[in-house]
């Protein structure tokens, strides 16, 4: 007696969400990624690429649509242009301004928001004014706080007997990048202090408690618990800085256009001056490469620096 073997049925194929639903997490995240990858490439990549072919031609505008090739020979102008040493120096002070001033300011308000005290809450809000704030807003606002007729600043002074008259702040060429160095600061203070609150909050208290039973002074329990716990928050504010200050254009140009004396001129305000309007691409693109060059060494400088004075971890 024979006996028949089973037919094998069709599978049904597997549909689309079927196939999600199977997919291995790793290969699932990499497939939510593709858009976001999709848009760096197009918006991002793609102009990086482009400036760096216009960085080794000569294109200006101005005197012909053609392009030349001619290698590094724009990075090598560039190099000797006092013009472009001068701003590299500028750029380097409103960095160093910026950041050490937004720690500063940024902990100190976090440590004073994260104390107990009546209208708290109302604090903690206000505090997000200025992130609210457009940056061209920004420069425009600090320049009618500084203006030499009717600013505030200048009526404030002269009130508390500090000026006789009224003075022109921003016509200074000494005053006038701390001015811009400050309403940076003042920009983005909101998100560092936030952070920074953030990180303060995650700190058990029994930490201070422990301290305090072993005599630890305010100074003390800052320097042995506070600051341990702030440094991965302090390594991002330095990065985060280092690379906002480096990038600073629209509040040069509502603020002070470059002057006086070109004494605001940063590096972005000089890559603005010749790609629209000297229309010398070719040096404009190279400069924007060594600007991204010098955010590129300055921010993993930060990062190294930082991270070298983390203490070591002991092994059990």
């Amino acid at each position: 007696m024979s006996t028949a073997l089973p037919v094998p049925q069709p599978t049904e194929r597997a549909g689309f969400w079927q196939r999600i639903h199977r997919m291995d997490e790793s290969l699932f995240g990499l497939l939510l990624l593709a858009p976001t990858a999709l848009i760096i490439a197009v918006f991002l990549l793609f102009p990086i690429a482009y400036a760096a072919l216009m960085s080794v031609q000569q294109i200006e505008l101005t005197i012909s649509p053609d392009r030349t090739f001619v290698g590094v020979q724009n990075y090598v102008d560039l190099l000797g242009e006092e013009a472009v040493r001068a701003s590299l120096a500028r750029t380097l002070f409103f960095a160093a301004t910026t950041v050490v001033s937004s720690i500063v300011l940024s902990v100190s308000l976090a440590l004073l928001l994260n104390e107990p005290f009546r209208g708290r809450k109302l604090a903690r809000v206000l505090v997000l004014l200025p992130w609210a704030v457009a940056p061209v807003v920004n420069g425009v606002m600090w320049r009618y706080l500084f203006q030499p007729n009717y600013g505030l600043v200048n009526a404030i002074l002269l009130q508390l007997g500090v000026i006789s008259r009224y003075q022109p702040w921003l016509d200074n060429p000494q005053f006038a990048l701390t001015v811009a160095a400050l309403a940076t600061t003042w920009k983005q203070m909101p998100f560092l202090t936030l952070l920074t609150l953030a990180t303060l909050q995650s700190i058990p208290d029994s930490l201070y408690r422990a301290a305090k039973m072993d005599g630890a002074g305010i100074w003390s329990r800052f320097v042995h618990v506070t600051l341990p716990h702030l440094r991965p928050s302090l390594i991002f504010i330095v990065l985060l800085q280092t690379i906002v200050s480096l990038q600073v254009f629209d509040l040069i140009f509502t603020l002070t256009r470059g002057g006086p004396a070109q004494s605001t001129v940063l590096l972005s305000y000089l890559v603005y001056i010749n790609a629209f309007e000297r229309l010398t691409l070719g040096k404009a693109s190279a400069m924007a490469i060594l600007l991204a060059l010098l955010i590129l060494f300055l921010s993993a400088l930060s990062l190294l620096a930082t991270l070298q004075r983390q203490p070591k971890s002991v092994n059990s």
